[in-house]
C-alpha cells in the first residue's frame, strides 16, 4: 500500500509510535481528564518495565473514565491496588491542576550483609 497513512490505522502493543502521545519526557504518560478541576492524570512508575507501566496506566485511564471526582477515583483505585501507589495533585493558581498517580517500586529481596 502507498500513498499517505489513513485515520484508521491502528497500533499494536509492540508498536513504538503507540506511546508517543501519551509518554511524557520525565518517563510517566499522561492521560486527559477533564474533572473537577484538573485537566490530566499523570502515570509515573519507576524501576517498573515499560510493560507494567503500560497495565497500570490503562487501569487508570479505565477508572478514570467512570470516576469523575478526586475521591471516587481514589477509592476505586485503592480498591484495584491496594497500598501500591501514591496519589498526589498539582494544583497551580493560574492554571488547571493535575493528578499524579506514582506507582511503588517492585519488591526487591533483602540485600544480606556477607559478613
Amino acid at each position: 500500500m502507498t500513498g499517505r497513512p489513513t485515520a484508521s490505522r491502528t497500533f499494536s502493543r509492540a508498536d513504538v509510535a503507540y506511546h508517543v502521545p501519551m509518554l511524557q519526557q520525565d518517563g510517566s504518560i499522561r492521560i486527559a481528564w477533564q474533572a473537577d478541576g484538573f485537566e490530566a492524570i499523570f502515570v509515573r512508575a519507576r524501576f517498573r518495565p515499560p510493560a507494567e507501566l503500560d497495565g497500570f496506566a490503562r487501569t487508570v485511564a479505565d477508572v478514570a473514565l467512570l470516576e469523575r471526582t478526586l475521591p471516587d477515583l481514589r477509592t476505586e483505585l485503592r480498591k484495584r491496588y491496594p497500598g501500591e501507589f501514591d496519589l498526589i495533585t498539582d494544583e497551580p493558581v493560574s492554571a488547571p491542576g493535575r493528578v499524579i498517580v506514582t506507582f511503588h517500586p517492585p519488591r526487591g529481596k533483602p540485600n544480606p550483609d556477607p559478613w
